[in-house]
């Protein structure tokens, strides 16, 4: 109990210290521009898809730096200024996926801003029950270390394309309910964007279904969950864990390897952001290629959007499914 109100004092500390800070990152935060709609957002996705609704009617703010990895993410001061400060929608995925954002959502509630939970109306993958479900009896099984600490849910809910277009619907919403007599112009940029992620859907599964191969192996941490379940894939992974999760033993590196060769499975995908280190090893030891799969939960804000990475994931994929 002394340790739950000691924690509760902290961050009350906390909070007041972080609006005294806001007069010194004035210059840093989201600053309204002739009353155009203000968006935070915390991960690439939702950012990506508030920029094309909003086209030149508002400006997007991706609460990560671009290229940082999102995992065990933990907001600044800094951050929690930027989402209060002159913000009119705070984009995140919930805080069943995003854990960290139940420290700030309260606060953020309590001003103008508007809080967003993308994934309204998606159905969450567990973890746990998708490892179960798709146990490899040829590939050596681990139990994690710690379960207390392992993620309940796969966060990366938009690597199916029919959850991209949910999230753009819940988006949209809101923006036309902020600014309504903009709403026809929101709809049409939404309905443009949509209709490109449904030709990526649709490409995907052509591939899928013109493909004898119809397993990947993933020599990386695992976050293709939506995916693999959407496109009815089987899999192979040197990973347990959907997120992150332990380095994998040498016995079950060497089982993948088996099977890689078993199934002359020709490609070994790894996540963006990472070095691909199992997975460069695995491909050498299979005389296989080792590729990226984008996951998506970070990009480049100047160069890269969704669409721009699925359909490097298709080019990809068009290797890996022969």
């Amino acid at each position: 109990m002394k340790k739950i109100l000691v924690a509760f004092i902290s961050f009350f500390i906390l909070l007041i210290i972080m609006i005294a800070l806001v007069a010194f990152f004035k210059t840093d935060v989201v600053v309204k521009e002739n009353d155009k709609v203000q968006i935070v957002a915390t991960l690439f996705p939702q950012y990506d898809f508030a920029k094309k609704i909003l086209g030149d009617k508002g400006n997007v703010k991706l609460l990560l730096n671009s290229g940082v990895e999102t995992h065990n993410f933990e907001p600044t001061a800094k951050d929690i200024i930027t989402i209060i400060d002159n913000t009119d929608i705070f984009l995140f995925n919930g805080t069943l996926l995003e854990p960290w954002t139940e420290k700030i959502i309260d606060n953020i509630e309590k001003t103008n801003c508007k809080v967003v939970d993308v994934s309204k109306n998606i159905d969450f993958i567990t973890i746990k029950e998708f490892e179960e479900k798709n146990i490899n009896p040829e590939i050596i099984y681990e139990e994690h270390e710690d379960e207390v600490n392992q993620q309940i849910y796969d966060e990366h809910i938009w690597l199916s394309p029919k959850n991209a277009i949910i999230m753009i619907d819940n988006i949209l919403e809101e923006i036309c309910n902020l600014d309504p007599k903009n709403s026809d112009y929101y709809i049409k940029n939404a309905q443009k964007y949509k209709d490109e992620i449904l030709k990526i859907d649709e490409q995907i599964r052509n591939i899928v279904n013109s493909s004898t191969q119809k397993e990947i192996a993933i020599g990386g941490e695992f976050a293709y969950s939506y995916f693999v379940s959407e496109y009815n894939l089987k899999f192979v992974s040197v990973y347990t864990n959907c997120g992150e999760g332990e380095n994998p033993s040498i016995p079950r590196v060497k089982s993948v390897i088996d099977y890689i060769n078993k199934k002359n499975i020709p490609v070994v995908y790894y996540e963006e952001l990472s070095e691909g280190t199992v997975a460069k090893m695995i491909a050498e030891e299979t005389e296989t290629e080792a590729l990226v799969l984008y996951s998506i939960h970070n990009g480049d804000t100047e160069n890269d959007s969704y669409v721009s990475l699925m359909n490097k994931n298709i080019e990809n994929l068009k290797k890996g499914l022969k």
